[in-house]
């Protein structure tokens, strides 16, 4: 009866058990499946930058191990991977560096791109995932702001420039104008004066047949 019993306590005590851990994984299953994550780099996630970046730094949230760990720099307009290679890691610091020759061809392409990262976590584990940033440079900008002004500063001078023909235009229509009344005002005068003279140079009978 003794041997039973003891059996019988054992093997509750140990369902017990499991059922402790059970309900601790199910209470907190972020804790028991959690890897590292992303907390902060260099570019930052999101972040603006107007000079492209020799290096691609992510922080994580644990101890990276060594082992295959991966980046991948992609231009995010053409879907291309620009650079890829295997960074070093320094706890939780984890560095790609590019080499001179991609950075100087990457200079010349502003843009948005994206970090993407394959590193083995401080649990063992792989985990995937990536960060962003937009590459603007202020030489960019800068030329943007001048050709935008470059191409508005003629209007006010085509502006001026058609006020000055419009005005031309209706000067020389008043002109035009004027000599025409002139020339009609002087050709009403002088038949005029013609008759005047034709009148004048008639005799008295004449200018009697006349009236």
């Amino acid at each position: 009866m003794t041997k039973p019993t003891t059996r019988a306590r054992a093997a509750r005590g140990g369902a017990l058990a499991v059922a402790l851990s059970v309900g601790l994984v199910c209470a907190n299953p972020q804790a028991a499946l959690a890897h590292d994550a992303v907390i902060g780099g260099n570019p930052a996630d999101g972040a603006v930058v107007e000079a492209f970046p020799g290096e691609l730094t992510l922080e994580f949230s644990g101890h990276v191990q060594e082992g295959f760990n991966t980046f991948a720099l992609t231009h995010a307009g053409s879907s291309e991977v620009v650079y890829s290679g295997e960074p070093t890691v320094e706890g939780q610091f984890v560095t790609l560096d590019l080499p001179d020759d991609v950075a100087a061809k990457l200079a010349d392409q502003p843009g948005d791109y994206t970090i993407g990262y394959q590193i083995v976590s401080s649990d063992g584990h792989a985990t995937k995932g990536m960060t962003s940033f937009t590459y603007e440079p202020a030489s960019a900008g800068a030329q943007a702001s001048e050709t935008a002004a470059g191409q508005q500063s003629p209007a006010p001078a085509d502006h001026a420039a058609e006020q000055k023909e419009n005005s031309s235009t209706a000067t020389w229509v008043w002109v035009l104008a004027g000599v025409a009344a002139v020339l009609v005002l002087g050709g009403v005068a002088v038949a005029a004066m013609g008759r005047r003279k034709a009148a004048a140079a008639q005799s008295p009978a004449e200018r009697d047949e006349t009236n």
